[in-house]
């Protein structure tokens, strides 16, 4: 023990300070940051004082100090235990008086260190809670924004004129996820860090922010869940689907168009409690940005649903958009790579839930089939509780009629709210972050290797008042006038090969060919139905 007199003139203050210095352990055990986190170890001292002011005033208080940290990451991270600069410090009084030394309470510690920052504050008895924090990213192959359901279509002769759905100011074309289902039971996903609405897209590579903002598409938090981002067309970026160019086969959802985000990157962070060893460690969602090792921008890739059911012909640039050869460099599961796969293209389509209802989808006797029954009421809500259109020829001689719609989004219920969608897909990792305390930790937190759980939710934009809209034109189908009638009638007796525009012989009509059209509202992806009815049926 050392006796220390120390005499300090603090303005028209005289303290004469006694201070005692005890060194109560060399070092205190390791404090667990969390599973996959590492851990903080620092050497205590404590020291006593007694002062006297200018008027008579004694005091006595006890300075808890913590100092000489070092933080041991998780196995796996590069460079192994790691000094950090800084002093913790508490202040306590043990009997009253008039005497000032130091400010009573808590002095906490921000420790940086490379890609991570660790918070520790002191208590009382010498003790302290430490919280790390560390940023970082993962990239996923792809995400689902969006949904365009084809109208029924036909272009008249001389090409004037077709069926289609445009959304321009609407900014509820948008998805909704969160990946809260793909951690293991040490770790919880916390609520969103704060994004609000209308947040602007950066791009990221290297682990920092590289790229500028996108302009077609914002994020935000959604008050479903606290855990989950929404991505979400700007308004006045203008998203358009058209039917098939054959006027007889009505609607064919080999035409639906599903946009597929192909460059995303999702930031997170991981933290913890910083209470005791046990204590629940967290992963924060910070929502997305895109990746700039492929392009300096938002990469949305429209794919039909044809070319992902066999339907319709694969082009080159879908081709080329799903192998993503740019991110040939990022970390990969042993066994699985940058481009998309048969499971992820089937995976995608299925998030359309009409993917198979085709121009080969028959009508049964009643009407009935999964294709021809009015949509799930939890996802779909009819616009405007029973908005429809004809959809018929005109008279021998007369030319097709069109009719411009503007059709209204619905708030939605409670029910329509509660719609999931789960998919699963493995991700990659930059090699900036595949040897620090963020790759490492991110991906030993995951329940599957590499891999994780997007769910799609419904948004609770949708509940609330708005006077959003999109245009819709449907062109009625042509009378073609053999012998003074239309051949063919629409409806016709048969389906429709969309592509050749003939009557496929072996095959009844198709579900597709009603000639009254319905008008839903995807309650997951703020996109609208069109679902066909036949008179009589």
């Amino acid at each position: 023990m050392r006796i220390l007199i120390r005499r300090l003139n603090l303005g028209s203050v005289m303290l004469v300070t006694l201070s005692s210095v005890l060194s109560i352990a060399p070092r205190l055990s390791a404090q667990v940051l969390g599973p996959n986190l590492g851990s903080l170890t620092h050497s205590l001292s404590r020291v006593g004082y007694s002062c006297t002011n200018s008027s008579g005033g004694h005091g006595s208080y006890s300075e808890f100090q913590l100092t000489d940290f070092v933080y041991t990451p998780t196995s796996g991270v590069s460079g192994g235990a790691q000094s950090l600069s800084g002093t913790a410090s508490y202040v306590v009084t043990s009997t009253g008086g008039g005497g000032t030394c130091l400010p009573i309470g808590p002095h906490p510690a921000e420790l940086k260190g490379t890609g991570y920052t660790i918070e520790v504050v002191p208590s009382s008895n010498g003790s302290a809670t430490s919280t790390i924090s560390v940023p970082g990213y993962i990239n996923p192959k792809y995400i689902v924004v969006g949904i365009l359901y084809a109208p029924p279509g036909g272009v008249v002769k001389g090409g004037v004129g077709s069926g289609t759905v445009v959304y321009t100011d609407s900014n509820l074309v948008s998805s909704t996820v969160t990946t809260k289902d793909s951690f293991g039971s040490s770790y919880t996903e916390t609520n969103v860090a704060t994004l609000s609405s209308g947040l602007s897209i950066l791009g990221w590579a290297g682990g920092s922010v590289t790229g500028g903002l996108t302009n077609s598409y914002t994020m935000g938090t959604t008050t479903t869940d606290s855990t989950a981002v929404t991505v979400q067309k700007t308004s006045g970026t203008v998203l358009g689907v058209n039917g098939p160019t054959c006027p007889y086969v009505g609607v064919d959802h080999d035409y639906d168009i599903i946009e597929v985000w192909v460059n995303p990157v999702q930031l997170f962070t991981l933290t913890n409690s910083g209470a005791t060893s046990t204590s629940t460690s967290y992963v924060v969602p910070n929502g997305y940005g895109y990746s700039t090792l492929d392009q300096p921008g938002m990469d949305v890739y429209p794919v039909y649903a044809g070319e992902l059911n066999g339907d319709l012909a694969v082009r080159s640039s879908t081709t080329m958009a799903f192998a993503r050869a740019w991110a040939a460099n990022e970390v990969w599961a042993s066994g699985a790579g940058p481009g998309l796969t048969a499971q992820d293209e089937q995976t995608i389509l299925e998030t359309d839930p009409y993917w198979n209802c085709t121009y080969e989808s028959p009508w049964t006797d009643t009407g009935t089939t999964a294709c021809a029954k009015p949509p799930a009421p939890a996802r779909f809500t009819e616009s405007g509780g029973d908005e429809s259109f004809p959809y018929t020829q005109p008279e021998p001689g007369g030319s097709p009629n069109y009719q411009t719609y503007m059709i209204s989004y619905t708030n939605t219920d409670t029910q329509g709210t509660d719609i999931t969608d789960t998919t699963s897909q493995s991700n990659g990792i930059e090699l900036s972050f595949k040897a620090t305390a963020f790759g490492v930790g991110f991906m030993d937190t995951l329940t599957e290797t590499s891999t994780t759980t997007n769910t799609y939710e419904t948004s609770s934009q949708f509940t609330s008042s708005n006077t959003t809209s999109v245009a819709a034109t449907i062109w009625q189908p042509p009378c073609n006038v053999v012998g003074s009638v239309c051949s063919p009638v629409y409806p016709p007796s048969n389906a429709y090969q969309p592509v050749t525009c003939a009557a496929i012989t072996s095959l009844p009509l198709a579900f597709g060919q009603g000639d009254q059209f319905y008008i839903y509202q995807d309650n997951l992806f703020g996109t609208f139905l069109m679902e066909p009815y036949l008179e009589g049926q």
